[in-house]
């Protein structure tokens, strides 16, 4: 895939682009762009891997139902997620279009 033509078209559709080499630059770049704010997870084992939950929740609140904490039911931290100030979540496909396909059966 020619990664110029995927960002030129994403940018044509209102998106900003960056792109990294690997996910700890990812990680890196969402740490420092990402402070003191709520932020919710989509379901995905890309952020797993990445350990984005774990950099993220030691200055931000973070909501992800693959991390309910004691007290709280999966369904209030979905709904959490949903409503915080960001939300973040991997596709299911990405197109040279700059369409992105994701698939999802729970409102992500």
């Amino acid at each position: 895939m020619d990664f110029s033509i995927v960002e030129k078209n994403l940018k044509d559709r209102g998106y900003i682009v960056t792109i990294f080499e690997t996910a700890t630059e990812a990680v890196k770049y969402l740490d420092m762009h990402i402070d003191n704010q709520t932020v919710g997870f989509g379901g995905s084992v890309t952020l797993e891997q990445m350990k984005l939950f774990e950099t993220l929740q030691s200055h931000n609140t973070v909501f992800w139902h693959q991390r309910i904490p004691e007290g709280k039911t999966s369904t209030e931290i979905r709904i959490a997620a949903s409503q915080a100030s960001i939300y973040i979540s991997s596709v299911n496909g990405l197109a040279e279009t700059g369409e992105i396909i994701n698939i999802d059966g729970n409102y992500n």
